[in-house]
C-alpha cells in the first residue's frame, strides 16, 4: 500500500467519529430542551455563511458561473444545518404530541 493511499484513506474513519459525536451530541440537546436543540444548527448555518462570504470575497469577476458557485457553496456547506435542524424539528414534533397528550388527559380528568 502507497503512503498516499494511506494519507487518503486514514482521516476517513475520525470524520466519521467526528460526525457520529455531532449526531449524537444534537440528539442529547434535543432531548433536554428544544432551545438548546437549537444551538447547533445555528452554529452550522454561521460557518456555512462565513464559508459563502469567503468564496464570495475570492472570487475575479461576477459572471453567472460565479454566482452558480456561490449558490453551490452555499447549498453544500448548509448540508449539516439540514441535518441538525431535521433531528431539532424530530424531538419537538414529539415533545409538542407528549404535551399535547398531557393537556388532554388533564381535561379529561376535570
Amino acid at each position: 500500500m502507497s503512503m498516499f493511499t494511506v494519507l487518503l484513506v486514514l482521516p476517513i474513519p475520525l470524520f466519521l467519529f467526528v460526525i457520529t459525536l455531532l449526531v449524537v451530541l444534537q440528539v442529547r440537546l434535543c432531548k433536554k430542551s428544544t432551545k438548546l436543540g437549537l444551538i447547533l444548527p445555528a452554529i452550522s448555518f454561521v460557518f456555512s455563511l462565513l464559508m459563502t462570504i469567503s468564496v464570495v470575497f475570492n472570487m475575479v469577476g461576477a459572471g453567472p458561473a460565479n454566482i452558480i458557485l456561490i449558490v453551490i457553496t452555499f447549498l453544500a456547506v448548509n448540508i449539516p444545518t439540514i441535518i441538525f435542524g431535521c433531528i431539532w424539528l424530530r424531538y419537538k414534533s414529539r415533545k409538542d404530541t407528549l404535551n399535547d397528550l398531557k393537556r388532554m388527559q388533564i381535561e379529561d380528568l376535570e
